[in-house]
């Protein structure tokens, strides 16, 4: 049963970093899952996704660390950690595509007029 929970982030983070990763990176992953070491292959994700500041869902950087929980005692388990405290949150996913178009900028503030009558002072000023 806990292969089959491990999996599960193995998979999420293969669609994520899919489309970045190179034939070697992908061979190794897809290999390393079929042959059942998720660790090997989550571990692998993890560092190409920070490495390469991979935008992730919350939900996902979530379901890393909760993962990663279960490793508690192993040799990697701070470098993980760090990689997914430090490089993974702050590059997570903050808003959907449709709420980011939904958003307007604030209009600009009218500065030309202030500064032509700064201009006119200063070069009146400079004439007298």
């Amino acid at each position: 049963m806990r292969n089959v929970e491990a999996a599960n982030p193995a998979w999420a983070l293969i669609e994520i970093a899919k489309p970045h990763m190179n034939a070697g990176e992908r061979n190794y992953v897809f290999v390393t899952v079929g042959a059942g070491d998720t660790f090997a292959a989550i571990r692998s994700l993890i560092n190409l996704v920070g490495g390469k500041r991979i935008p992730l869902h919350p939900h996902l950087v979530q379901l890393c660390a909760t993962w990663l929980h279960g490793y508690a005692f192993h040799d990697e388990h701070e470098h993980l950690r760090g990689v997914v405290e430090n490089v993974l949150r702050p590059n997570t996913i903050q808003a959907s595509p449709a709420t980011r178009r939904l958003a307007t900028p604030p209009k600009p503030v009218p500065l030309l007029t202030v500064r032509s009558k700064l201009h006119t002072r200063r070069s009146a000023g400079a004439v007298g």
